[in-house]
C-alpha cells in the first residue's frame, strides 16, 4: 500500500510537537498568606473593659478586592501577578487576624468569633493599600487600613483610625513580600490595640 509522500513529514512534525507538550511543565499558581506571630500570654494592657465587640467584614478598594498581588514599579502603573495569589482576598484575610489578634489583646470581655454577633462595639475597616512596590534594588510591602469603631445603638463611628506601615522584602520574590506584609499587619494591629486602649479610657464604652 503506498501512501502520500506527505504523509510521513507530517506525522513526524505531530510526533515531535506531542512530545514537546508532554514533555513541558505547566506552571502552578502559588498562594500566600500573611500570618502573626502565636502569643504565649496576652500582652500587658489596662485591665479589660466591660464592652464586648464585634469585628466586621473589612472591605477593600480596588485594585486590592480580588485574591491577584498586586505590583508595580512606578506610581503610576499597577500590575498582577498570573500565577502568585494570596489564598484569599485581602480584606477577608485582615478581618480574620484583627479578630484574633483582638481576641488576644485582653481589651475587651469578648470579641465575638463571628460579624452577626450583638456586641456592645463593632470595628470595621477597609483596605486603602496592599502591595508590593519595585525598587531598582529592593522590593518593599506597604499596607494601608483605615478602621474605626462604634457603638451598637449609634451606627455612626465615634472613633476613627488611618494606619500605613512599609517594610522591605528580604529576597525579590513574592515568598518575601508576603512576609514583609506579615510584619507590617502585625506592626499595625500592635498600634490599633494601643490606640483603641487610649481611646476607651477616655470614652464611656458602651
Amino acid at each position: 500500500m503506498r501512501y502520500p509522500r506527505l504523509f510521513f513529514p507530517i506525522l513526524l512534525t505531530s510526533l515531535v510537537l506531542g512530545g514537546c507538550s508532554l514533555t513541558r511543565s505547566k506552571q502552578e499558581v502559588q498562594y500566600y498568606a500573611l500570618t502573626l506571630p502565636t502569643r504565649s500570654s496576652a500582652p500587658s494592657s489596662p485591665a479589660p473593659l466591660t464592652a464586648s465587640l464585634v469585628v466586621r467584614p473589612f472591605s477593600a478598594q480596588p485594585p486590592y478586592h480580588r485574591d491577584r498581588m498586586v505590583y508595580r514599579s512606578s506610581p503610576y502603573e499597577f500590575d498582577f501577578y498570573h500565577y502568585h495569589r494570596w489564598v484569599t482576598k485581602p480584606a477577608d484575610m485582615l478581618t480574620s487576624l484583627t479578630r484574633r489578634s483582638l481576641q488576644q489583646s485582653g481589651l475587651f470581655t469578648t470579641v465575638y468569633p463571628t460579624p452577626d454577633a450583638q456586641a456592645d462595639l463593632r470595628l470595621g475597616g477597609v483596605v486603602r493599600q496592599y502591595e508590593e512596590v519595585d525598587q531598582t534594588h529592593s522590593w518593599q510591602a506597604v499596607l494601608s487600613i483605615e478602621v474605626w469603631l462604634s457603638r451598637s445603638r449609634e451606627p455612626a463611628p465615634f472613633w476613627f483610625r488611618s494606619y500605613t506601615a512599609t517594610r522591605p522584602a528580604t529576597k525579590r520574590n513574592p515568598a518575601a513580600v508576603a512576609e514583609a506584609m506579615s510584619q507590617n499587619l502585625q506592626d499595625i494591629l500592635e498600634r490599633l490595640a494601643h490606640d483603641l486602649a487610649d481611646a476607651l479610657a477616655t470614652k464611656s464604652a458602651p
